[in-house]
């Protein structure tokens, strides 16, 4: 059941609609770690526009998702590889019998 909540984000208040309350914490622990971002890049880069601020958190969340996703790719092979290498063990053994 969708739950209607309010998220501050970067001193904006906006009205989203979460379909769990898995969904709603994540989208709650999002909206402040885009706030923390946009408030680090307000002190570091003060002469910028909201809109840049708001493109650098942009790139970096992008960033973070393609090294995250490349990290599981990378160790969903290396499982595949564990797997076929125990396979391969196991059906040793049973070949030694």
């Amino acid at each position: 059941m969708d739950q209607n909540i309010t998220l501050k984000i970067a001193g904006a208040d906006f009205r989203v609609k979460a379909s769990s309350p898995e969904m709603e914490s994540a989208m709650r622990v999002a909206s402040e770690e885009i706030t923390k971002m946009m408030e680090r890049f307000d002190q570091k880069y003060p002469d910028k526009t909201f809109t840049d601020k708001l493109l650098f958190v942009s790139l970096t969340q992008a960033v973070y998702r393609l090294q995250a996703q490349n990290k599981l790719n990378m160790a969903s092979a290396e499982q595949a590889k564990l797997e076929a290498e125990l396979k391969d063990y196991l059906n040793g053994i049973e070949s030694n019998r």
